[in-house]
């Protein structure tokens, strides 16, 4: 009893080896169990749980500008104990929240109350106006007086598994999965270029993509010539590959790529659009379609 005891404690309060910290100068705890302790003990605060990636999210990148700047660090600093979480590289601890959470795209912010309940989430920030409004929203507990969710909504996590919970270190997701995944609507309502053809053909060559999917994290170096070369890792850390292909520019002014080793299967032609910092690739022009997003070096 004593040695299950001990096991146990040190998985709710050992803080696991982090390599990034997105969220700077806030409250924070190694494990979202431990941030539920203490917000138990501070009612008046919310915890944040920040889903980031420390590679190949510019809107990642623009989301942590915006909630490290001091107009916003100071007003939600007093609100909320922060939990990082690396997408791109998380610990064994971590990957059971992604995977409970089925959170698979950066940035996303979940907030809990200290039961455990999710009561609010956004999957994207673009203005140090939206952050203050989120704020407003979950520490004014609004979202107890809402029954309206848009880009934030709230779903509720399973009470009853609180003692296992804090146990296991672990968050129990409500019925429905978070949906992190941005659509070609959410491009089109920022400032944004749609990239011709001819666009693509003098920018491409000679540049490194940073690109994710549903299911892959993928670095691929457009070569001249239409060469391709790749490698990528598995966003559940259950497999990483090598490969090559072709990349090209069809005469309708969509991007292509071809590429199919060891699990990937990229074969596809994109329209291309920028917005910021930030370039994605969509099947169509459906403003449902999910943009999948890339950079370039």
């Amino acid at each position: 009893m004593r040695l299950l005891a001990a096991v146990c404690a040190l998985v709710l309060c050992a803080a696991p080896a982090r390599a990034y910290e997105f969220l700077t100068g806030y409250e924070t705890a190694p494990t979202v169990a431990a941030a539920l302790e203490r917000v138990k003990a501070q009612p008046e605060k919310h915890v944040l749980v920040y889903f980031g990636a420390s590679e190949f999210s510019p809107a990642c990148k623009e989301a942590r500008a915006i909630l490290n700047s001091d107009r916003v660090r100071n007003k939600l600093r007093p609100n909320y104990v922060v939990v990082n979480i690396d997408l791109f590289a998380p610990t064994k601890e971590e990957r059971e929240v992604i995977d409970q959470v089925r959170v698979s795209w950066a940035p996303v912010l979940v907030f809990l109350t200290g039961n455990g309940t999710r009561v609010a989430y956004s999957r994207q920030l673009r203005s140090e106006r939206e952050a203050l409004q989120l704020d407003e929203y979950v520490s004014q507990r609004q979202y107890a007086m809402s029954t309206v969710g848009n880009k934030v909504m709230g779903q509720g996590f399973d009470t009853r598994q609180l003692a296992k919970l804090a146990a296991e270190a672990r968050v129990v997701p409500g019925t429905a999965p978070i949906d992190d995944r941005p659509r070609l609507k959410d491009v089109l309502a920022q400032e944004h270029v749609r990239l011709s053809g001819d666009d693509m053909r003098k920018l491409l060559p000679g540049k490194r993509m940073l690109k994710e999917n549903q299911d892959w994290f993928l670095t691929m170096d457009l070569k001249e010539r239409k060469l391709l070369v790749a490698e990528g890792k598995r966003k559940n850390g259950r497999g990483q590959m090598e490969g090559s292909g072709q990349w090209y520019v069809t005469k309708k002014g969509k991007f292509c790529v071809e590429l199919r080793t060891r699990g990937v299967d990229e074969h596809w032609c994109r329209h291309v659009f920028r917005a910021g910092g930030t370039y994605y690739a969509v099947k169509d022009l459906r403003p449902t379609r999910v943009a999948y997003r890339f950079s370039l070096q």
